[in-house]
């Protein structure tokens, strides 16, 4: 679980700033907290805040760092990633840190990165006992002189364990490879060691941590909707949910239909259409195979005339004989497609974070979705943390106060993180008309001298 997210020199944070899951003495709402070796983590936080005010660029910094974290910096953009309203920062680190607990174990891993050099200039991953001892399973760094130097201070189960460690580490040392500057130790030890205990284990799990966070963005699509299409009991749960949820959608079904490839492959020359059709058949002569097409991911198969068949959602919505496709659906019905796959996908433990939970939804429905989100964790370690417009949802009898926060445009442009917490507000207190006349800030500031008629007069 996320206990802490940390970000300096990334889009609109300049100085560093930290928002925390770990709860404080607030005594309400306790199914929202996960006791984990006597720390209290927070299932939710949801983040408020104006347009441009950087609610957004938080997310995105999760997804950057853990796509460095994973694949190394050739994977991502950084020639616009730094806080470009002022141009020295483009010579500063990047630094992005996790405080996380992973199964009964408390980790600090952080990563620095230059923007300049397009090198990992730090990263550190520490282990943290119940009396708050740190142990550095390794740290690496760049001295003054440029030279690389990585090192850990475990106690190693035997001397195998030892020079296997040592034998990874020294490739993130002085005379490191240009390949080995991009890249992260730990996504380097994950892949490589394949031990099931020990320390290896140990950082191959802090791994598959940052592997298991699921990001949505607006314009995330769920690719499985044709998978639901073949699955009784999805269809089943989608139904429901829909129904739930007053789509006016009666239930969810599917059918099997012939793949018309000559109107998906209209926008490539006739020769490479027809090489990709022949390639398709020959390989569903064997087994089913995937095909994605705009975001959707399909099954091809043969059916028993030879044709390449597909199953393809349908939507009841009251008439069974004329049901509707996917894109006959609004867009807070679509929207609701991307988001229910997390109920029924939800692993034993994962981060989910979503920007714009809100976006097409009614603001009942957001309320909701929420509601259920706590029922659905209710025995589990799994976290949501969202960004929102939604000023209804600032009720304290659906959060708890350490659960609402802030991100506030400041005067030089960066963007400033804080908690609801700061303000010691009662539980009983109608947050949501406090937040809109700005008693919190991060809320959009109007010129009150501004007319149209100076603009139409220039």
């Amino acid at each position: 679980m996320l206990v802490g997210f940390s970000v300096s020199n990334y889009k609109s944070f300049k100085e560093g700033q930290k928002i925390s899951f770990e709860a404080s003495k607030i005594t309400r709402h306790k199914a929202h907290v996960a006791v984990n070796q006597k720390k209290r983590i927070l299932k939710s936080g949801l983040i408020f805040g104006a347009n441009a005010g950087g609610k957004s660029n938080l997310v995105k910094a999760i997804r950057f760092s853990r796509e460095i974290i994973l694949n190394g910096l050739d994977k991502v953009n950084l020639s616009k990633s730094y806080f470009r309203i002022d141009p020295d920062m483009y010579k500063q680190p990047g630094i992005f840190e996790y405080r996380i607990v992973v199964g009964e174990s408390e980790y600090s891993y952080g990563i620095a990165i230059s923007y300049s050099d397009k090198t990992i200039l730090s990263e550190w991953l520490i282990r943290i006992d119940n009396l708050g001892k740190e142990i550095y399973l390794f740290n690496r760094e760049v001295d003054e002189n440029n030279i690389s130097h990585s090192e850990s201070e475990i106690e190693y189960s035997s001397m195998d364990e030892k020079y296997k460690m040592n034998f990874y580490l020294e490739g993130f040392s002085e005379d490191m490879s240009e390949a080995y500057k991009r890249k992260s130790i730990l996504s380097d030890i994950a892949l490589r060691a394949n031990e099931k205990t020990g320390i290896f284990a140990e950082i191959r799990k802090v791994y598959e941590w940052f592997e298991n966070i699921i990001i949505l963005f607006p314009n995330s699509k769920y690719n499985g909707l044709n998978e639901v299409a073949a699955d009784r009991s999805k269809k089943l749960f989608f139904s429901s949910i829909m129904g739930y949820f007053d789509t006016g959608i009666e239930s969810v079904e599917g059918e099997s239909q012939q793949m018309d490839f000559d109107k998906v492959l209209n926008s490539i020359p006739r020769e490479d259409a027809e090489k990709i059709k022949i390639d398709i058949s020959n390989a569903a002569n064997e087994h089913p195979i995937m095909f994605k097409i705009d975001e959707q991911v399909f099954e091809l198969r043969k059916d028993e005339n030879g044709n390449i068949v597909y199953n393809k959602l349908l939507l009841n919505h009251g008439n069974a004989e004329d049901m509707f496709d996917y894109n006959d659906e609004s867009d807070g019905t679509k929207r609701l497609f991307d988001l229910i796959p997390l109920f029924y996908e939800n692993r034993k433990v994962s981060l989910i974070l979503i920007d714009e939970i809100d976006r097409s939804l009614h603001t009942n429905l957001t309320r909701k979705f929420l509601e259920l989100f706590y029922e659905v964790v209710a025995e589990k370690e799994c976290q949501i943390i969202a960004t929102t417009h939604d000023s209804n949802l600032l009720d304290l009898e659906l959060l708890r106060q350490d659960e609402i926060w802030f991100v506030e445009r400041q005067e030089d442009h960066s963007s400033k993180v804080f908690s609801l917490n700061r303000f010691k507000e009662r539980f009983d207190k109608k947050i949501d008309k406090e937040y809109l006349i700005g008693r919190y800030g991060a809320i959009p500031v109007f010129d009150d001298n501004f007319t149209l008629e100076e603009i139409y007069e220039e």
